[in-house]
């Protein structure tokens, strides 16, 4: 590891190619950043690009010793989310303490055009509900790769297609949750807190999306710029992946397989 990384207290592998993974990883460190010193807050990185050896890294701290990967989900799993407007289907919604996130999904958060994988009669708190709900009481650092039974559909930020009704073809809206699927649990919910302050830029293409993986320790508000965009001294490497219409009106988005930019 790099002698200028602190040691990390979080440390779990990541699929760098699939975009869903990297982003949970985002929403990952915005919830250290949460827990950890106010003055000392939370770092990130990544080390690798390899697709098979790539891992996400923290180091986060606060006045009771380092804060691991079990703290972070036990809070997550506890925590109480509420809205002050259940009819939008947008948001807000709030992640109560100890993080007090504000997810704010509505116009003109850039999230709604950029990176948007719901729509319908889908609603994003009774979609943090269904994915709270679903967490294990254990769990290992291979989280990501964690797939997790739900009776609604969610988000779509993986690029594996589930058996569901959209990919069939059909919205699942009119089924009344007849259909059922197995997600992955915190690829999906990270990654929904992820994108909140860590979006991706557009592409060249209408539905090209580009982040970029940064290498060095870095806070949440920083690396929340350097996911967009190259920052100067800091290294890193860009990404490009497509939102694909998962139904023929284009409603309903996912996240497909990313490759890397070249320099």
């Amino acid at each position: 590891m790099n002698n200028q990384a602190p040691e990390p207290t979080i440390n779990i592998p990541v699929d760098l190619y699939n975009p869903g993974q990297f982003f949970a990883c985002c929403g990952l460190l915005e919830l250290a950043h949460r827990l950890s010193r106010p003055g000392n807050r939370a770092l990130g990185w990544f080390e690798g690009i390899d697709n098979s050896q790539s891992q996400f890294l923290i180091a986060a701290f606060n006045e009771d010793g380092p804060v691991g990967l079990e703290a972070i989900i036990s809070f997550l799993k506890k925590c109480e989310i509420t809205t002050p407007d259940p009819i939008s289907k947008e948001g807000p919604v709030i992640l109560g303490e100890p993080f007090n996130i504000a997810l704010d999904w509505r116009r003109p958060f850039p999230q709604n055009n950029l990176v948007k994988t719901f729509a319908g009669k889908q609603n994003i708190f009774e979609i943090l509900q269904s994915l709270q709900n679903a967490i294990p009481e254990i769990c290992n650092n291979n989280l990501l790769n964690y797939f997790g039974f739900l009776d609604k559909a969610v988000t779509a930020f993986s690029i594996q297609r589930a058996e569901d009704a959209i990919d069939a073809g059909f919205s699942m809206d009119v089924q009344e949750g007849r259909l059922f699927r197995e997600p992955p649990i915190f690829l999906e919910l990270l990654s929904l807190i992820g994108v909140q302050r860590f979006c991706p830029q557009k592409g060249v293409n209408r539905l090209d999306r580009v982040y970029y993986v940064w290498l060095k320790p870095l806070p949440a508000s920083v690396a929340a710029i350097a996911v967009g965009q190259p920052l100067f001294n800091i290294s890193a490497q860009g990404f490009n992946f497509q939102m694909y219409k998962r139904d023929p009106q284009g409603r309903y988005k996912g996240f497909a397989p990313s490759r890397r930019l070249t320099q």
